[in-house]
């Protein structure tokens, strides 16, 4: 409903008469005139005003000796209807349609709201108090709204910088790669460049210096054959002739031996890497921008089972029991099978077997790294596997000796992060070289760890501390444990994963469970997880593409089954 306009005249004032139009604007201006045709006094702009307007040209205007001298509504209320109507503007807005829920004046009633449920206002506007009260909570509702939408905007700004700063760090990062590899390429080519010409200025230097001695030497001869010959001093030269012959064979061997052995490989020239520049040329892009929904932790996930994955194959001795997963395709993932001492390929479509490779001894634990290649953890043998992959091959590339039990394995910027032991365990940094960088082993810090995770921010370690303790940490890079979980009803913290929205999932092999922890690792909530069967899980994998998480688990209620199915769940955010 349109809002009514409003002035105050009192009872006193109507000695002193103003004019009715600017009082609807809260002006005072003493009367002028007064228009029979409005009833109304009009001070004397608004009475040239009202002459010039072609609604009001032809009404009767009294001049202010023949005016009348008392306001014909006598006090007037504080709450006239004043207000014009937008169509008729010498009309004013004395009527509500409730049909179509507007104001009109008593021309737009004849002529458009025939066949309405109209009201008069003054009627009707006394009992709108509930209306009032229902239009005041919307309205204090919208500006708690906006207030509210001022800070999330604030603190998305703030996330928007921190986000672009990133990005910026990345790009730098990945440019400072290529100018490494590029520096280190020109500096080997430039080593070779100078080694050769170093090399062949010695030879020549060679030549230089040994040229010299042999023609000092024959000079030195040739001086004592011309000076006994012109003494006519014939037996001492007829001797020295038969010496020197000789010796100027010796020599002119040498000179032939020296300038072969001193040869040089002819002109040098640079031949460009022109695969190179055009790869350059042809990739006109450093990467791309990925944008990508970012859900909060205080969204609900919602947990969906779709369908269980058998990973027992007929070339298996025993039952499996799956103790790591990695995606490597859309449709293909390696899991580790710790009682076959196997790593496979299996396709998830179909759940075949594609390739497998014997191992000599149980992998607990498997990760990818860069460029088609993943590490894998043999505790037996206390080393680390690096191994390569194709989408249907596996092939061993070398070991790294860690001298641990080696139980779990995380990568990060060219370093492995290798959990070992037990009770006490500890955390040893190697690079891929299996050099050790750093090593996390205070006492009473770890029990056992079970399964290393890096934040996708790499900031943090989360480490899950299975044995005795049951307690699931975060610890920054110099070993300050930040976080730390442990709750009753959660027993032996093994797989991890983090989600998109930065919420940590954690799986409780004794307990059969799974927990959402924020990044603060306070409890999130997470619907439908209960009406799947999570026997003993152990690992879990979660593919951000299609919103799929992959659960090793056992398919029997039983303690210390083996986890012998992969369990499929999508997800959403709710």
């Amino acid at each position: 409903m349109e809002a009514s306009g409003k002035f105050a005249v009192s009872a006193e004032q109507d000695s002193n008469l103003y004019c009715l139009p600017c009082n609807r604007y809260s002006l005072k201006r003493p009367a002028f005139g007064y228009c029979h045709d409005c009833e109304e006094h009009l001070c004397e702009r608004c009475c040239k005003h009202h002459r010039k307007q072609k609604p009001s040209m032809n009404h009767v205007l009294l001049d202010k000796g023949r005016m009348p001298q008392q306001s014909k509504t006598g006090n007037i209320n504080n709450d006239q209807i004043t207000d014009f109507c937008t169509k008729h503007s010498d009309k004013l807005l004395e009527f509500y349609c409730e049909t179509h829920d507007s104001n009109a004046c008593y021309v737009c009633v004849t002529l458009d709201h025939k066949h309405c449920n109209v009201d008069y206002i003054p009627d009707v506007s006394g009992n709108m108090s509930g209306e009032l009260d229902n239009l005041i909570d919307r309205m204090e509702t919208l500006i708690q709204k906006c207030k509210s939408n001022v800070k999330i905007a604030e603190t998305v700004t703030a996330n928007i910088e921190q986000m672009y700063k990133a990005v910026v760090e990345d790009i730098q990062v990945f440019r400072n790669e290529i100018n490494e590899c590029l520096d280190k390429m020109e500096a080997d080519i430039m080593r070779d460049a100078k080694s050769y010409a170093l090399t062949a200025k010695c030879q020549q230097e060679n030549v230089k210096t040994e040229s010299l001695h042999i023609a000092e030497e024959m000079s030195s001869t040739m001086s004592i054959l011309k000076s006994l010959s012109d003494e006519n001093k014939r037996n001492k030269l007829f001797i020295e002739i038969k010496h020197v012959g000789p010796q100027v064979e010796r020599l002119s061997d040498e000179e032939k031996q020296l300038v072969e052995d001193n040869k040089t490989d002819g002109d040098v020239k640079f031949i460009r890497n022109e695969m190179m520049l055009g790869q350059l040329k042809n990739n006109n892009s450093l990467g791309t921008i990925f944008k990508y929904r970012r859900h909060c932790a205080e969204s609900t996930l919602c947990v969906q089972y779709e369908r269980s994955m058998q990973v027992k194959y007929s070339s298996d001795n025993k039952q499996c029991d799956i103790s790591g997963m990695v995606l490597i395709s859309t449709t293909n993932m390696i899991v580790a099978d710790k009682n076959n001492n196997k790593i496979k390929i299996i396709n998830i479509d179909t759940g075949t077997l594609v390739s497998e490779i014997s191992l000599s001894s149980s992998p607990l634990d498997v990760i990818k790294l860069l460029q088609n290649k993943f590490a894998v953890a043999l505790c037996g043998e206390k080393c680390i596997l690096i191994m390569s992959y194709t989408d249907t091959s596996l092939s061993l590339d070398r070991r790294i000796d860690v001298g641990e039990s080696c139980y779990c394995v995380a990568y990060c910027q060219d370093k492995l992060i290798v959990g070992c032991n037990s009770n006490p365990g500890k955390l040893v940094i190697l690079d891929l070289d299996g050099n050790m960088i750093q090593s996390f082993d205070t006492p009473g810090l770890f029990h056992g760890p079970e399964k290393i995770v890096i934040s996708r921010d790499e900031k943090f370690m989360n480490v899950s501390d299975c044995y005795i303790t049951s307690k699931f940490m975060k610890l920054d890079w110099k070993g300050n444990v930040v976080r730390t979980f442990k709750d009753q009803g959660y027993e032996r913290p093994t797989g991890i994963q983090e989600l998109e929205d930065g919420t940590l999932l954690v799986c409780y092999r004794d307990s059969s469970n799974i927990v959402r922890l924020s990044s603060s690792f306070k409890k999130c909530e997470i619907v439908g997880i209960e009406k799947t069967d999570l026997y003993n899980p152990l690992a879990v994998l979660y593919n951000d593409r299609d919103h799929k998480l992959y659960i090793s688990c056992s398919s029997e209620k039983i303690k210390f089954y083996p986890r012998d199915i992969i369990k499929i769940l999508s997800i959403k955010w709710t």
